[in-house]
């Protein structure tokens, strides 16, 4: 029997995150604020749209939104292409910023989905392009020296310029250690608490 003392890694290949388990609006609308929604951006691409939960407050003839999603379920966006955002070679027009919720798990070995899709984000714009990606906890802390991961996130061009905390019970019906991560956006604070407001 293991001791009380004893902390269980949380696995997210063997107790992975629901693929479908989407962006509640009020968290949709904390980072529209955050980010200065549609009087800062022109063109948002959600590389997971899924129903476009995440992306709603953005929806308006200010902003125009590109999704991608391997559910051909057609959300709410300007323009939408089925697929796989890895497979994608390129994307026009060219997006102001990535805002992405993926699938935290089921990428090919041990990564995880949000580090392929922060990849192909970079590889496809720049290591400078803004992006806001939800992550697992486990994304970017409690790595090895030797890990990967660790160490394309620490000799990268891009700035971790924020951070959202969220609560375990963030997600209704599932629990999940994650946070927000927000890369290359200027002019917001370092860290940020998910208000109560926005659950």
């Amino acid at each position: 029997m293991p001791s009380p003392l004893t902390v269980k890694r949380n696995d997210y290949h063997t107790r992975p995150k629901r693929s479908d388990v989407y962006t509640p609006p009020g968290v949709a609308r904390f980072l529209f604020d955050v980010l200065g929604g549609c009087n800062r951006w022109d063109t948002i691409l959600d590389p997971a749209i899924g129903t476009g939960h995440l992306t709603d407050p953005w929806y308006d003839d200010a902003c125009r939104i590109i999704g991608i999603d391997i559910v051909d379920r057609k959300p709410a966006c300007q323009r939408f292409i089925h697929g796989h955002f890895e497979d994608q070679e390129s994307i026009r027009p060219l997006p102001d910023l990535v805002l992405c919720n993926p699938p935290f798990n089921g990428a090919a070995g041990r990564q995880l989905y949000p580090e392929v899709f922060l990849r192909h984000a970079f590889k496809l714009f720049g290591e400078t392009m803004p992006v806001v990606l939800f992550t697992p906890m486990g994304f970017r802390l409690n790595q090895r020296r030797k890990s990967t991961r660790w160490r394309w996130l620490r000799d990268s061009r891009a700035d971790l310029t924020s951070i959202v905390s969220l609560p375990l019970d963030t997600f209704p019906g599932v629990e999940f250690h994650a946070e927000i991560l927000i890369f290359n956006v200027l002019g917001i604070r370092p860290h940020y608490f998910l208000p109560e407001a926005a659950l």
